[in-house]
């Protein structure tokens, strides 16, 4: 028997596809500007430019920077709740997963421009009161969907059963700690030694809940 689709089931329209495109070409030439300029010099002029959008485009889609600046935060958030698949031999022990799932969240996720475009929105909202304001509620789903995510797909090693939602926070602080740290100290080489040293560390104490590899 056929399902009836609803409105949630239907293939998005023109109208709604072209909208679509449009905001995602907007999000990603404002994650570009971040990178290249940071959060103070991303102007929506500079936006627009780099995206190849009339002034009216984006204050369509965006009518303030604020705006702007939470719409980019929940695309890039939306990268980071979406896991590549695992590829690991059959013989793969518990701690290679974890390991392999740690590696994988910085070099996939955090040491990207995409992640640094993040932290430029995320440290601005510290002094910024109107983007605060603005993206408070997206910060906070996005956390409560992260820890829920850790909690579902890992479990303690050890008799600390709240090791599977700290450690994985824990082990996201030091990796965005990696990236501040560039500006001190721009040595891949150290900086590859101090991931895998931590991984080394942590991955022992976490195990999973699935070990799927697709």
């Amino acid at each position: 028997m056929r399902k009836t689709e609803t409105a949630e089931t239907q293939p998005p329209g023109k109208q709604e596809t072209k909208s679509l495109r449009t905001r995602k070409a907007i999000c990603d030439a404002t994650v570009s500007t971040l990178v290249e300029f940071g959060y103070g010099e991303t102007t929506l002029a500079r936006v627009v430019e780099r995206a190849g959008l009339s002034n009216g485009a984006l204050l369509h889609h965006f009518p303030s920077k604020e705006h702007l600046m939470t719409a980019t935060a929940q695309y890039l958030f939306g990268r980071t709740l979406r896991r590549p698949k695992r590829r690991l031999p059959d013989n793969a022990g518990d701690t290679d997963v974890i390991a392999a799932d740690l590696r994988t969240n910085w070099s996939y996720y955090i040491n990207t421009p995409q992640y640094r475009a993040l932290l430029e929105i995320l440290i601005a909202s510290r002094t910024d009161k109107n983007l605060r304001k603005q993206i408070a509620e997206t910060l906070h789903d996005y956390h409560r969907r992260a820890v829920d995510h850790m909690m579902a797909v890992y479990e303690s090693a050890s008799d600390k059963p709240e090791d599977a939602e700290l450690l994985p926070v824990m082990s996201n602080i030091f990796f965005r700690g990696l990236l501040i740290q560039d500006q001190y100290s721009a040595d891949p080489k150290t900086q590859q030694r101090m991931v895998e040293r931590w991984i080394e560390i942590v991955a022992p104490l976490l195990r999973p809940k699935s070990r799927k590899t697709d």
